[in-house]
């Protein structure tokens, strides 16, 4: 079985990301400087990988082309391109105890993923801080 991890984030501003970043900077993380929020899916996934990775980014029940963009690789690289300025970057996963198995049946039964024999699924928060 191999793992395939999705992240999915808004491609416009996030309101919720900018409400907890004020709130977090009002409570004094003043080296705070950027705050992202992401959808998180890793799936435990038997044949094709880059097939299921071509299926599951086109599945309309994860995926609004029209709001989200997605990614299948977690990106480490913490570098502000516009002011070539590194900031140190720190990823916390959030999981509900639920887990994904209601969206795992979902995908399974009613969209023909046989395939997927694994899913977690949870928010991935990325914080930016001043080194």
């Amino acid at each position: 079985m191999s793992i395939v991890e999705m992240f999915v984030s808004l491609k416009v501003p996030d309101n919720i990301a900018i409400t907890a970043f004020n709130t977090l900077k009002r409570m004094g993380y003043n080296k705070l400087k950027k705050l992202e929020r992401s959808d998180y899916y890793k799936f435990g996934v038997k044949d094709n990988i880059e097939e299921f990775k071509r299926q599951i980014s086109n599945t309309d029940i994860l995926i609004n082309s029209n709001k989200h963009k997605y990614n299948f690789d977690l990106n480490n690289n913490a570098n502000n391109k516009k002011n070539n300025i590194k900031y140190k970057k720190i990823n916390i996963l959030v999981q509900d105890l639920d887990n994904g198995n209601s969206l795992l049946s979902t995908l399974k039964e009613r969209l023909g993923f046989t395939n997927i024999k694994k899913l977690e699924k949870g928010i991935l928060w990325t914080m930016y801080f001043d080194k």
